[in-house]
């Protein structure tokens, strides 16, 4: 089960956000009141753009229809599932990321790391 996720994940503000750091394959693992979530977010580089996608364990692959880089080191993504919008904003600490993850029902944490 897919709820409307606002996720919000921060980078340390000296590092500097570049595309090279965003390129490749990134875990994910949302703990919910009902169940845990799995599966990886991929990013990689379409001429001067970022593309990615999220593919869930249960087989779902879901494309980003908006990915880039923003102010204060932000990667901002967006995405649509079952006609409804999806903001993901991710802040990365070298190959980790751990953050609280905002539904209509609270608060949820979420995990995950660059695996290649």
């Amino acid at each position: 089960m897919l709820y409307d996720y606002q996720l919000g994940i921060a980078l340390p503000s000296f590092a500097g956000l570049k595309v090279k750091n965003v390129v490749g394959t990134w875990s994910y693992q949302i703990e919910t009141e009902y169940e845990t979530l799995t599966g990886t977010m991929k990013f990689e580089k379409d001429g001067k753009e970022l593309t990615g996608e999220v593919n869930t364990d249960e087989g779902q692959t879901i494309p980003f229809t908006k990915v880039e880089i923003r102010d204060n080191n932000v990667l901002y993504c967006e995405l649509e599932i079952d006609y409804a919008p999806y903001t993901v904003t991710i802040t990365i600490d070298g190959k980790k990321y751990e953050e609280t993850l905002g539904t209509d029902e609270g608060e949820v944490p979420i995990i995950g790391a660059k695996i290649e």
